[in-house]
């Protein structure tokens, strides 16, 4: 179920976000009830979850361990907008027939109610890495502790270069604790490849919209699918390219 914690900074539950998915994506989420969440070291980005601020040589003592905690963090990524993104279609669709999933915080928070996994929700903020320090952001507001202490808590996952800004991103996570993972007689676990987490479908879906590129049939097919799977959902095609709406 979603929790609360001061490293993890959610929105306001009104917040429309956004998740972009190629057909097989979304045909796995709506048939297993459950959300991807993909290990942080297997993203694209080699700077994911690691901090090379500007005072990088002073502080880099602290992050010694950086690489090892990247193999515990689970992200499942989405888009803050108010509206469709013409970007978003484009960089995360590998086809033209794809769909973009409608909803908002608080319909996240109560999909993930009767999950048994933990899950936090952060806002991703982002910065030019080659000139803010890891002082200036302990002491930016969103960092700030109320109780106690002049610093505050900062998390290197809810930060990315100024260069992804475009990715408005909210982030999903399941850390897979502890951090190493305990050692039981005499061996520690593995850490885990992936990790699927429960879902309400109904409560976390507020509409499906079909990317404004695909095919005519595409939608049907949409259709026809959620329909077999007594899944009650609004579903569109994208306006985005109609000139004549």
């Amino acid at each position: 179920m979603y929790k609360e914690h001061h490293s993890f900074h959610t929105p306001e539950k009104e917040l429309t976000v956004w998740r972009y998915l190629d057909f097989e994506k979304f045909v796995d989420l709506i048939t297993s009830g459950k959300l991807f969440f993909c290990r942080s070291d297997n993203f694209e980005d080699p700077f994911e979850g690691i901090f090379r601020l500007k005072d990088y040589e002073t502080t880099k003592n602290m992050f010694d361990d950086q690489h090892i905690t990247k193999q515990y963090y689970f992200l499942n990524c989405w888009h803050i907008n108010e509206n469709q993104s013409d970007a978003m279609w484009k960089i995360f669709l590998n086809t033209k027939n794809g769909i973009a999933i409608k909803s908002t915080v608080g319909n996240i928070i109560e999909s993930l109610k009767d999950s048994e996994d933990d899950v936090n929700i952060s806002k991703v903020y982002y910065r030019d890495f080659d000139k803010v320090t890891f002082h200036e952001l302990m002491f930016e507001s969103q960092n700030r502790q109320i109780l106690g202490g002049r610093g505050g808590s900062v998390n290197q996952f809810n930060y990315k270069r100024i260069s992804f800004e475009h990715e408005k991103e909210l982030r999903l996570y399941h850390v897979d604790l502890p951090i190493p993972h305990a050692i039981k007689n005499g061996i520690p676990r593995e850490p885990l490849t992936h990790k699927h987490i429960d879902i309400n479908l109904s409560e976390l879906i507020n509409e499906i919209v079909v990317a404004p590129f695909a095919d005519d049939w595409f939608k049907n097919m949409v259709e026809n699918l959620t329909k077999k799977l007594n899944l009650n959902f609004v579903i569109t095609k994208s306006d985005l390219y109609n000139l004549n709406q």
